[in-house]
Parts: structure tokens; sequence; C-alpha cells
């Protein structure tokens, strides 16, 4: 029986939020505090927003998946993505419970068994900086 679009999109959808719950899971195990999952900002978006325990400062973490396949998953968060999410961090800034913080952005990849379920994280912090965009 073959699939629908729907129910692929159902499955993307399910496997993008399994990894979203092995990175939130990693960061927390780091002691970060978890502000926001998800969060728009418009058009924008920031997968996971924490505060980092040992240095305060803001981290922007993008969470990349993938099932099998030779590329690493990291290597999607490309020029457009990094611009979009520096924009995010600027926007966030601006905010008053953040504008004396330091922002960071970090990239968490996520490699997904057949399943959909999270097999290795790799997280990178300071993946790029405000200068990359």
């Amino acid at each position: 029986m073959a699939i629908t679009p729907a129910q692929l999109a159902a499955l993307r959808a399910q496997r993008g939020r399994n990894a979203e719950d092995a990175a939130e899971m990693h960061l927390r195990g780091l002691g970060h505090e978890v502000l926001a999952r998800n969060l728009r900002l418009g058009h924008l978006e920031v997968d996971l927003l924490s505060l980092d325990p040992h240095d305060g400062a803001l981290v922007i973490t993008e969470v990349k998946a993938r099932m099998g396949g030779r590329h690493a998953p990291e290597l999607r968060v490309d020029r457009s993505k990094r611009r979009h999410l520096i924009l995010a961090a600027r926007l966030l800034l601006q905010r008053v419970p953040f504008r004396r913080r330091a922002a960071r952005f970090d990239v968490i990849a996520v490699q997904l068994d057949p399943k959909g379920q999270p097999i290795d994280l790799r997280h990178i912090p300071r993946a790029f900086d405000a200068n990359d965009g």
C-alpha cells in the first residue's frame, strides 16, 4: 500500500519532534534552562531557546535530523538559515529579559534510525556567529 502525501508529512513531523525531544533532553542534561521550543518570531522560527548555566548566554539552537544518507545533518544549516537565526537573535535581544545577555548559535545534529528514533546526537556549540550570516 502506497503512503499518501499527508501520511508522509505526518511521518516527517514526527521525526522532527523526535529529534527536537532528544536535543531538548540533551540541553537540559547540560543544565540549560529551556525557555522555548519552536518559537515563532513572525516568519522566523527558533527550534530551541535556552540559557546556558555556565555563562548565562542566550542559546539559539537549530536542530537538524537525518535518516541514513552520507551527509551530516548539520551541513544543512546553510547561509540562508544562519541569516534567519541571526535576525531572530537580534529580535530577541531587543526584548527586556534578554537585553544584556550574550547570545550564541548552537547546532544539534540528530541521526535517526529507520523508525525515526534518535540513535546519535552531536552538539556543536558556537557553530557560527553573527558575522557568518
